[in-house]
């Protein structure tokens, strides 16, 4: 190991450990707690109910701004009166404005926040004296305001370690409204690395910025080995798992227009919960026939859902969002055995492929989806559990955690960005 190692990780987080959010912090967190002998977590957004961590890790939640009217002036007060703020904001207005009056408020809010999360780090970790700025890493969990606040630190500290996950939403602009991520291209210009956990969100960014490939690594997400094998279903129904949010992003009402034209038995077994569940139930329980059941389980832990994966025989896991960065639902899937049909979007394609599944036109009409599920129905046995076979290898060649967290983790104690 590098002589010069870093002992001491500061993880910005967004709520994590507190409930709800980041849960796939909780299996990183296992191999981090390993590796640095200090571990403190600075909650942008935290408050709440905390989840179990190990013992030595400190837990610090950053003030956030006053509500309210006082808010907005809170905002324009805490840009304009500080020096590196005017300067940031003065460079970025050009971009801002071709956003009109939202990109400026978006503009404003995000340094906003930045100058908060710089101030608090600044006065938690780099004005103690007895804090060791060079066996130390800032790690932000997102490409937002707190890898922002780390960009701001490395002018005045140039010898900080600073880096960052992206993941999607703090990747694809085009999924905001306005299309803009205050900052992104200077942040990543300015950070020891930027660490995407896909190929798609890697080209994504290289093409919209030249001259920062350097800074820009892949480094995937990744779950632990469950220890067993899902079954698949042996008295001829189909039964599908899809795992999500209920959220228009998901397109769960196109999964029950789907298998409102399918004629083959099916059992469907959604996990999580969201703000269109109701609607969703009502629609499925009035539109779909008798041959396909439906099962809602609500939210579910990580733990609830391999038990349910371990007893329950599932033969298709399915994802049909319109967009993604790359889910982890799915990594999860396939380390059971489970096959998979999604639609082509973000970093998907890095999961699902004719080996292991269907991946299918991100467009995909109710009628066609329809018609890929009762595809994968048809299959012979042996053809089934190729792909079971096939999933699950994908899972151990490239999503395995023990190995993704541990290279990744490495990587950043070493400070060698790569």
């Amino acid at each position: 190991m590098n002589e010069t190692a870093r002992t001491h990780m500061i993880l910005i987080t967004n709520r994590y450990p507190y409930l709800p959010g980041e849960q796939f912090l909780e299996t990183e967190m296992k191999y981090m707690a390993n590796l640095f002998e200090k571990i403190d977590i600075a909650s942008v957004n935290g408050s709440g109910e905390v989840r179990s961590v190990p013992d030595h890790i400190g837990l610090h939640s950053i003030p956030g701004r006053p509500g309210g009217t006082k808010k907005y002036i809170h905002t324009f007060y805490s840009v304009t009166a500080d020096p590196q703020g005017r300067r940031w904001l003065s460079a970025e207005l050009p971009k801002a404005r071709a956003f009109g009056s939202k990109g400026l408020m978006q503009l404003a809010n995000w340094l906003s926040h930045a100058l908060r999360i710089r101030d608090e780090l600044k006065k938690k970790w780099l004005n103690d004296p007895e804090f060791e700025i060079k066996n130390a890493v800032f790690y932000s969990y997102w490409l937002t305001p707190a890898a922002v606040a780390l960009a701001m630190l490395k002018e005045t500290y140039p010898e900080l370690l600073a880096v960052s996950r992206a993941h999607g939403g703090d990747v694809y602009d085009y999924r905001h409204s306005p299309p803009y991520l205050p900052f992104q291209e200077r942040v990543i210009n300015a950070l020891n690395s930027v660490n995407i956990i896909s190929e798609d969100g890697k080209k994504f960014l290289e093409g919209k910025y030249s001259g920062e490939e350097a800074n820009l690594l892949v480094h995937r997400l990744g779950t632990e080995k469950p220890g067993f094998k899902s079954s698949p279903s042996g008295d001829g129904i189909l039964r599908i798992v899809t795992c999500s949010y209920v959220k228009p992003v998901k397109r769960l009402d196109l999964l029950v227009d789907a298998l409102k034209q399918t004629t083959i038995p099916v059992h469907w077994t959604h996990i999580g919960d969201g703000e269109e569940r109701e609607q969703l139930e009502r629609k499925a329980k009035e539109e779909l026939d008798d041959h396909i059941a439906i099962d809602f389980k609500g939210h579910w832990t990580q733990q609830q859902i391999f038990e349910f994966y371990r007893t329950s025989p599932v033969d298709l896991f399915v994802n049909v969002s319109a967009s993604e960065g790359i889910p982890v639902t799915i990594m999860e899937a396939f380390s059971t055995g489970i096959p998979v049909i999604a639609t082509d979007v973000g970093g998907v394609r890095e999961l699902v492929d004719e080996s292991n599944g269907f991946l299918i036109p991100s467009d995909v009409s109710a009628k066609e989806l329809a018609g890929y599920i009762e595809k994968f129905a048809a299959l012979p046995l042996e053809q089934k559990q190729t792909y079971r076979d096939h999933a699950y290898g994908k899972w151990e060649q490239e999503y395995n955690a023990e190995k993704n967290y541990h290279r990744f983790l490495i990587s950043v104690k070493n400070g060698s960005g790569s």
